[in-house]
């Protein structure tokens, strides 16, 4: 169908006299194919970005699981030391305190850091795109 839309266009245009109407109609069509390419393009681009963090979200899953497991023979064998100068309980309560704070430290400063790249991240797409129509800034 777009393609007959085309030749018919094409056809008008050969034509030495063409209406006003004839150009504004070819003036949006024209603006409308430019903004579908530059739509088309910010996915390719938001794809390949997607893409080259694939591999990288793999090592980082791997290299987290293994940080989990050393950290539970680490607080296991904190919890033995201290089980040798205290009772049992008591230790194990020390040590879980002491993960659960550090657990709360480490999300809160993860979560700033993730609203500082999505501020980030935000800013470059509206650079990026200014025939959006908002104001940039």
């Amino acid at each position: 169908m777009h393609a007959q839309v085309r030749e018919d266009r094409r056809e008008r245009r050969t034509s030495e006299h063409r209406s006003l109407a004839d150009v504004v109609t070819d003036l949006v069509s024209n603006l409308q194919d430019i903004l579908r390419s530059h739509i088309r393009l910010a996915q390719a681009e938001a794809r390949e970005e997607l893409r080259t963090y694939r591999s990288v979200g793999a090592l980082l899953l791997v290299g987290a699981l293994a940080a989990l497991l050393s950290a539970l023979f680490f607080l296991l064998a904190a919890l033995a030391a201290l089980s040798l100068v205290m009772s049992l309980w008591l230790a194990a309560l020390i040590v879980g305190l002491g993960m659960a704070g550090l657990s709360i430290l480490l999300v809160r400063i993860g979560t700033i850091r993730a609203r500082n790249r999505a501020a980030k991240i935000a800013t470059t797409v509206k650079e990026k795109t200014p025939w959006t129509g908002r104001p940039s800034g």
